[in-house]
């Protein structure tokens, strides 16, 4: 690790530490105000300090690293101004050669920072490293545009649509989690450390990698958005009690599949849309290119999978224990207790760790939250005896791999949507859909489902059902679907003004850019 220079200030109090993202190395964009924005800093400021030629054909050119710097402060400062940006000062976090860092950021993009701080375009946070706290109160540095800077940015029309991803960004990510000499996980601001790890590539990883690059290409031709949000974003509450802002927008739609445990069968889950943070009632509020849509996910997945694997169908509701078992819940209750409990089981290692993932899970003041282990035992012993076939998936640490599972599963229905050129959107074991998709997607999950477990795993939908509405029949389909359109858009909820700004921004970027 490196210290910032002795001219460089370590304290910045206007900079909330807490309030930031990391630093996105693969933001790019060859738009001409950017690149004259990078030229004039390159050539007054930046280049004669640090003595050094930009090389456009060398792998880790600094001029190049000054351009992905600027583009991720200015998407972070369109987003908020008062949100900062972490920038790690170790050595260790630049691996020029390494498949995860397309655009060969090195280390210099921390000597290009300082330039910029003492020349006052940015303001300056030093991090810091807990000895003691095991990591708790880790963080790398924290970098923000001074209102020098801002006003190079107020002189820009570019918009987020103008700026990417690069397009040698890896999308099939393997990792593991660091660990100590004594095999314990190494942490930092309290989290486990996570390790990318380099691979060789091998015919499925290339498929994956295709398959995900198709996909993108679709997501980055679909306008998706939240229609009842007046400004881009959803604040979010964290486990901590500290919230978070989610910002919606056109170039949060970047998915990747991250495999975990060094392992290419455990995880392999589709991650990055807005859309799997912004949690279920915003959900049904996204639309789709402007058009309505609907989720449609599968009942009890990682239970169902077990159950597949075992030969026995997924039959009635496991869930339903058939009477109080427990006295303190009523059986609505008690049902949606098991499910909870069953579901942390299937991802803990033991009874331990499936109770207290299961009342972390709840919200504060339930009773739900207060059943002790007894109790949580005596549901989950019940659950087991009515489903013997499932107790060697039962805290067994049996999630990880059925994540992968699952993942195939989502493959094979997102790629089916992808032929076809039709939207789809994935929250792991749900998909949203457009309400014309939607028969398309049931479709498509039974053959997915058959193909990966050899078994239809049932679905289930939210309200307002499709098939009810489309029993009425209309005469006229087109006409009906106009209808259907307009039924399944709330109309408590109408459009906001901010909704309809943004649609028509797209719509008008799309006119000039075709």
């Amino acid at each position: 690790m490196t210290d910032a220079p002795e001219n460089i200030p370590k304290r910045n109090d206007q900079i909330d530490p807490w309030h930031s993202k990391p630093l996105d190395v693969h933001k790019w964009s060859d738009h001409p105000e950017i690149n004259k924005l990078v030229d004039e800093l390159w050539v007054t400021i930046v280049g004669p300090v640090l003595g050094s030629k930009s090389n456009n054909s060398g792998k880790s050119d600094p001029k190049k690293q000054l351009k992905v710097l600027l583009l991720d402060l200015y998407v972070a400062w369109l987003e908020d101004p008062t949100l900062s940006v972490g920038i790690s000062r170790n050595n260790n976090s630049y691996i020029v050669n390494s498949r995860y860092n397309a655009l060969h950021i090195s280390r210099k993009i921390v000597d290009i920072v300082d330039v910029l701080v003492i020349e006052e375009y940015l303001d300056y946070l030093h991090g810091s490293y807990d000895r003691q706290g095991h990591g708790q109160f880790n963080r790398t540095s924290r970098i923000r545009p001074t209102l020098k800077l801002q006003d190079q940015f107020n002189q820009l029309t570019i918009s987020g649509y103008d700026i990417e991803h690069h397009n040698q960004e890896e999308t099939v990510i393997l990792t593991d989690y660091e660990t100590d000499e004594e095999g314990n996980y190494t942490k930092s601001n309290g989290r486990r450390k996570r390790l990318f790890i380099d691979y060789t590539d091998t015919p499925d990883s290339n498929q994956i990698r295709r398959d995900l690059a198709a996909y993108n290409d679709l997501l980055q031709q679909t306008y998706i958005d939240i229609y009842t949000l007046e400004e881009p974003y959803v604040v979010r509450t964290k486990k901590d009690g500290t919230t978070q802002r989610i910002k919606i927008d056109q170039s949060k739609k970047f998915v990747r599949r991250i495999f975990s445990r060094a392992s290419w069968e455990r995880n392999g889950r589709f991650y990055g849309g807005f859309w799997q943070q912004v949690g279920s009632e915003y959900r049904k509020d996204i639309l789709i290119n402007d058009k309505p849509t609907v989720e449609v996910d599968y009942k009890g997945l990682h239970a169902a999978i077990l159950s597949a694997e075992k030969g026995i169908p997924t039959d009635g509701d496991r869930y339903d224990l058939g009477s109080v078992i427990c006295p303190r819940l009523d059986l609505k209750q008690q049902r949606k207790a098991v499910k909870l409990l069953v579901l942390a089981a299937i991802n803990a290692k033991d009874r331990g760790s499936a109770f207290g993932a299961f009342r972390q899970a709840q919200p504060a003041g339930s009773v739900e939250k207060t059943l002790n282990n007894d109790e949580l035992g005596l549901l989950l012993d019940t659950f087991v005896k009515q489903h013997p076939y499932l107790e060697d998936g039962i805290c067994s640490d049996q999630g990880i791999r059925l994540m992968n599972v699952d993942s195939h599963i989502t493959n094979h229905i997102i790629s089916r949507f992808v032929e076809l050129k039709k939207p789809i959107l994935s929250v792991h074991d749900s998909y949203i859909v457009g309400t014309r998709d939607v028969e398309l997607l049931k479709d498509c999950m039974v053959e997915a489902s058959i193909r990966v477990v050899g078994m239809n795993l049932a679905a289930e939908q939210e309200v307002p059902s499709y098939q009810d509405i489309m029993a009425t029949k209309y005469p006229d389909l087109d006409y009906h679907l106009q209808v259907l359109d307009h039924y399944l858009i709330n109309p408590s909820k109408n459009k906001t003004t901010g909704y309809k700004h943004r649609y028509e921004q797209y719509l008008k970027y799309k006119e000039i850019s075709v």
